[in-house]
């Protein structure tokens, strides 16, 4: 044995020294910590022993698995790197940092059968971000890569069963999965840790202060039966606007100790504010958010729970305005959706779309239009997706005409509260208001509402007809707003999945005495991430032309830039760039062209 041993470590001696002559041995770095750490944050360094590398970034797979320095398992040939890297800690705010007086319990789960009570995280375990290797593209970056606290159940508690009492909160609108989250906490809470008391809070913050509303859900093991196999939520939505003070009175007023939050990121600055609030008042209270949007703009997280979902509904979609375009002559079908991440990968799923339009990249409509021209004089059809909200600028200039009358506006089919959007529209009173003089487009028969508007759809819409009708070219346009029907979609099975894991861990963290975090999974692993991680503005993801997603719906569609005419590129499937018009083409040449 010893004879054997000797020639193991001989054989890696000449390995490392032959990797090293070759330029292949990655340096160690001194695992020291820096000092200049952001507050409530500490800066470590640490070792990670990892092989099979590749040149892709990968992290490839852990050396150590409990064998000796330098012992492959199997024979195994392939190289042992050694790297340093930095990492911020990500730490967790807990109930102890403001009540001392807290005592310890048993997890319930301890007691339980095997395998039950040996599945508990340490009280100490992280996971980190993608860690990237051989990467020059990430080294230009100067990445300092996150460690998070791990999501998963502690053997020790600071919660007593028989004392929690939990509200759960849907925030904002509609989205797939908002039944099973509420479902598998009641089944956690219930089977898990034995509490009998939880509630659904119903409408959103309306249900704080509306009398009507007041009347909360009582969840037991048979209201949350079936519910995971049906669209919409139990719960019911609103959009109203959270009062902090009502709500932690409320809260107070009912005894409720834990607070869970679905939302997106916009309500973690409600659950941050309310969180803060118990902080003050000495209330014992654990706010946890569930990252619930449709815009998938959480950062740091894989994804938000129903995504999936959402994304299929949104293929769905463009299929059927797909076949609603290619059923005519001439058609053009224009699906809205209500983001741009939405609109992003529901693009690249579905493979039938032209055009894509979004809100943060700005296009110019006549270019956006002579190339819907190009592809019906070749195709027959044109599809197009746009984000809602996308174009703001066009349509605020097409509404300012058309409220001076300089612009005259034809009914092209539709109603017009069937686009309801985020600008302002004219408004129609009758002629002897005092208040409001009718503009001189009006009639002084029609009153449109306060908050009715146009929007990118119906501007498309109507500007893509009186286009065509300029070059003489018949063409049938359909519009589809399919938010809300997509939004109220039953989960798919990825997603039922994944939010039955996020919500146990919400459970999980309340009771292990965590506060003020979002669940979130990271790298394929569920965490515990700080809700000012979350909103901080530096953190926000952002979708630009240089974005990889957005680069990859280019190669998808075809489509060119649409920034103005004689410099709008198009990047092909091959990586090079080539002009869609040439720099001397004016819009009278381009409309004399398609005659």
């Amino acid at each position: 044995r010893s004879l054997a041993k000797m020639r193991q470590v001989l054989g890696l001696l000449a390995l490392t020294v032959c990797c090293a002559a070759a330029g292949r041995l990655g340096t160690t770095l001194s695992p020291s910590v820096p000092r200049s750490a952001p507050v409530g944050l500490r800066s470590s360094m640490r070792l990670l022993r990892l092989k099979g590398g590749g040149e892709d970034g990968g992290v490839g797979v852990a050396a150590s698995m409990g064998r000796e320095d330098g012992e492959a398992e199997g024979g195994d040939t392939r190289e042992i790197t050694e790297v340093t890297q930095k990492f911020v800690t990500n730490k967790v705010a807990r109930l102890e940092s403001y009540l001392s007086y807290l005592q310890e319990y048993q997890n319930p789960m301890v007691t339980r059968a095997w395998p039950i009570n040996t599945n508990f995280v340490g009280n100490n375990e992280t996971v980190t971000d993608t860690v990237f290797l051989k990467s020059m593209r990430a080294e230009s970056k100067g990445l300092v890569y996150n460690e998070w606290v791990r999501a998963g159940p502690r053997k020790q508690t600071y919660f007593a069963p028989s004392e929690v009492n939990v509200a759960i909160v849907a925030c904002g609108g509609l989205d797939p999965g908002i039944n099973i989250v509420v479902r598998e906490i009641t089944n956690t809470l219930h089977y898990g840790y034995n509490v009998k008391r939880a509630w659904g809070v119903r409408f959103g913050w309306r249900g704080f202060y509306d009398e009507a509303a007041k009347d909360w859900l009582e969840l037991t093991q048979e209201t949350v039966l079936h519910i995971h196999k049906e669209g919409g939520s139990v719960l019911g939505y609103s959009t109203d606007q959270c009062d902090v003070d009502k709500v932690l009175k409320v809260l107070e007023e009912r005894g409720v100790n834990m607070l869970f939050l679905l939302g997106n990121v916009d309500a973690c600055r409600d659950a941050h504010a309310i969180q803060m609030g118990a902080v003050a008042r000495k209330m014992k209270l654990s706010v946890i958010m569930t990252p619930k949007s449709i815009e998938n703009n959480f950062p740091f997280i894989d994804k938000c729970i129903g995504f999936d979902t959402i994304v299929q509904g949104a293929v769905e979609a463009i299929d059927k305005v797909l076949l609603a375009a290619s059923s005519v002559q001439n058609g053009i079908g224009i699906c809205k959706l209500g983001s741009g991440s939405m609109c992003l990968h529901a693009v690249l799923a579905s493979g039938s779309a032209d055009v894509c339009l979004l809100k943060a990249v700005p296009f110019e409509p006549r270019v956006v239009f002579e190339y819907i021209s190009k592809v019906v004089q070749r195709k027959g059809y044109c599809i197009v997706v746009v984000e809602d909200g996308a174009g703001e600028d066009h349509v605020k200039k097409w509404v300012a005409k058309m409220v001076e009358g300089t612009e005259k506006r034809v009914p092209c089919g539709g109603s017009v509260d069937e686009c309801v959007g985020k600008l302002p529209s004219p408004q129609y009173h009758h002629p002897e208001s005092e208040t409001k003089p009718a503009p001189a487009a009006s009639t002084g028969t029609k009153d449109w509402g306060e908050f009715a508007a146009f929007d990118i759809g119906q501007f498309l819409k109507e500007s893509i007809i009186a286009y065509f009708s300029g070059l003489s070219v018949p063409v049938t346009v359909r519009l589809s707003t399919p938010e809300w029907y997509i939004r109220s979609m039953p989960a798919m099975a990825s997603d039922r999945i994944f939010c039955t894991v996020v919500a146990s861990n919400v459970v999980h963290s309340a009771f292990a005495g965590f506060m003020d975090l979002v669940i979130g999974r990271v790298n394929q692993r569920y965490v515990y991430i700080p809700i000012e991680s979350v909103l901080n503005p530096k953190h926000k993801p952002t979708i630009t032309e240089s974005s990889r997603m957005y680069n990859r719906m280019i190669r998808a569609t075809g489509q060119p830039s649409f920034q103005r005419l004689g410099q709008a590129k198009l990047i092909t499937g091959r990586g090079d760039v080539r002009r869609a018009f040439t720099p001397n083409e004016q819009l009278s040449e381009l409309k004399n062209r398609g005659q």
